[in-house]
């Protein structure tokens, strides 16, 4: 075998020595000393985290050494690597070699799958024409770079040696064809790697994304589902109410009537006190029993309509509620504390029915708070609505009370202290409003009441 360019074997005397008991002819030495400096390079490249191009890169130079070639190059031929070409040799041939080689009509390596080596450019070979332009370059040698059946790129080495390479030469240069085939083909591997992380991520992230969709899917139905509950115990109610109406609304009118009668002609004749005093106690329960069934025909849709409402100020509605509940409290150590909002905030309703609304929720806090508690009413302004929200630090309500308090007829209080009908009226006025109501309880800490309404804007003079 011919010495393979510029090999220094650094032998010492005694590895030559060796080497000889061996039966190695120099011949033999140098090819040993090639096969070696091509296992490191392997290594290093199998082992080095190079990426594709930087490895691909480290191969050329290293081989252009080994063989002491003029040139050496790597040609892809696979769309999925990231580079066209990788070249080592002298400056400005890498630009000539690619395009060059993308204007052959004809390659034989790509025909064939096999290596080409041309020995003598002095004999016109029409079948390779990749090195025609640089007069420099004897001879060349091209060979396939394949991945399984696959050809992804061609190797190329050029000399300025005539008859520069033997059959021992093409065989160590297949064997660096195969390490370039090992390269792209393990960049592919983590390429393809990379793009199934990718995939994963994906459909992770959309597998994701259908669970929080479902789970505000499932939400979204519970609440319909509550909503139809409650839409179909507020129509009982309603139907309960119109019943009552009709059949007990009459009867306590005249049962009214004739007490007020009776009171009177009790007076003109002088009746005794116990007497004045039944009349005043039936008269007093007549009168309730007439407020319940006036509650009741709320649920039946009797009471009002929305072409009722009008624009009003919160605040004023609460300070004529903080007025009564002011005298609820009196004598008790209950602290009432105000957090109105510094400016007007308006929505469209009735007065009236929000009156009736912040007197029961706060008749509710009088009746939870004992010894030092507290009560605090404060308005403010988010974005397009106003908020109420009504706390006291009273004794609270299990979890499970906070589902039930706007059934009607849920009460938690004693018998004979509620009927049941505060809350599921007080919520019915509120949806009328356009608005909602959200209870917080905790036992022994108390509870809160936040109420949202649409903003009104102020009107202005085109609307008046």
């Amino acid at each position: 075998m011919r010495p393979v360019g510029k090999i220094n074997l650094n032998l010492t005397g005694a590895s030559e020595a060796k080497l000889k008991d061996l039966g190695l002819e120099p011949h033999y030495q140098d090819r040993l000393e090639a096969l070696s400096t091509l296992i490191k390079i392997s290594t290093a490249i199998g082992f080095m985290p190079m990426e594709l191009k930087a490895a691909l890169k480290f191969l050329v130079e290293e081989t252009k050494k080994v063989f002491d070639a003029y040139s050496c190059t790597i040609f892809s031929l696979d769309g999925d690597v990231s580079f066209d070409i990788i070249f080592t040799g002298p400056p400005g041939m890498g630009n000539g070699l690619l395009k060059n080689f993308m204007n052959t009509k004809q390659c034989l390596v790509v025909r064939d799958g096999l290596p080409f080596v041309v020995q003598d450019k002095r004999r016109k070979d029409k079948r390779c024409r990749g090195f025609e332009f640089d007069r420099k370059v004897k001879s060349h040698a091209c060979l396939p770079i394949s991945t399984g059946k696959k050809l992804v790129g061609i190797l190329t080495i050029s000399s300025l040696r005539k008859q520069a390479f033997t059959q021992d030469h093409l065989e160590m240069m297949l064997l660096v064809a195969t390490m370039a085939a090992s390269v792209i083909q393990r960049a592919q591997l983590f390429h393809k790697l990379e793009k199934e992380k990718s995939r994963l991520e994906s459909a992770y992230g959309k597998i994701n994304k259908l669970n929080t969709d479902l789970e505000a899917k499932i939400e979204d139905l519970q609440e319909a589902q509550n909503q139809i509950i409650q839409t179909e115990k507020l129509a009982v109610a309603g139907r309960l109410a119109a019943g009552v109406a009709h059949e007990v609304n009459n009867p306590i009118g005249i049962i009214i009537n004739r007490i007020e009668c009776l009171q009177s002609e009790a007076q003109e004749k002088g009746v005794s006190d116990d007497l004045i005093r039944d009349l005043l106690t039936i008269d007093r329960y007549a009168h309730k029993i007439s407020k319940i069934v006036e509650d009741l025909s709320i649920f039946s849709r009797t009471a009002y309509s929305e072409s009722d409402f009008n624009r009003i100020d919160i605040n004023d509605v609460l300070s004529d509620v903080f007025f009564l509940a002011e005298q609820k409290i009196r004598g008790k150590k209950i602290r009432f504390i105000k957090k109105l909002y510094p400016e007007g905030i308006f929505v469209m309703g009735d007065s009236g029915k929000l009156e009736q609304v912040f007197i029961n929720i706060i008749d509710n806090a009088i009746h939870a708070v004992s010894g030092n508690g507290s009560i605090t009413v404060s308005t403010r302004a988010e974005k397009r609505c106003i908020q109420i929200e009504i706390s006291d630090s009273g004794t609270g309500m299990p979890e499970e009370y906070l589902d039930q308090i706007y059934d009607p007829f849920f009460t938690t209080k004693e018998v004979g202290q509620g009927t049941g009908l505060g809350l599921p009226i007080s919520r019915a006025i509120i949806k009328d409003h356009n608005g909602s109501i959200i209870a917080n309880s905790r036992i022994n800490r108390g509870t809160t009441f936040t109420i949202t309404f649409p903003e009104v804007p102020e009107l202005d003079n085109e609307s008046l």
